[in-house]
């Protein structure tokens, strides 16, 4: 069920982000062949997909992977603020949660994080958050 779900979604979503050519008012246009590709996948899912294994969700297992989908929130919304600390919060947290001991790793996480900024913002002229 989570599969025609995903498919349902990709099939509104990826057309909508092609943009309409206003020109041709009839036939193939730029979103046919996304759209196309999204109703096969979604077809081909809901006929060779047709039982779903339920399963039940092991919180205590699956705790480390949710408090990284957090870290990834909060990540988004600090790239709003700040391309520099969300991006380097994403990195040594990802650290951390690998259980990294060398801080070799973070100074490198932390370097490549400020040489990304100034190769956006400087030479590359791309205004960041």
């Amino acid at each position: 069920m989570a599969s025609i779900a995903l498919g349902v979604i990709c099939l509104i979503l990826i057309p909508r982000q092609i943009g309409e050519d206003y020109a041709v008012t009839y036939g193939i246009t730029s979103r046919t062949v996304p759209c196309v590709v999204c109703g096969a996948a979604l077809l081909i899912q809901s006929l060779l997909l047709k039982k779903d294994v339920v399963k039940e969700l092991d919180v205590k297992k699956e705790a480390k992977a949710l408090a990284y989908m957090a870290v990834l929130l909060v990540y988004a919304i600090l790239f709003t603020k700040s391309f520099l600390l969300s991006t380097a919060f994403l990195g040594v947290v990802t650290l951390v949660f690998l259980r990294s001991r060398r801080k070799l790793f973070y100074a490198v996480v932390l370097a490549l994080v400020a040489a990304l900024y100034l190769l956006f913002s400087q030479v590359l002229h791309i205004q960041m958050p």
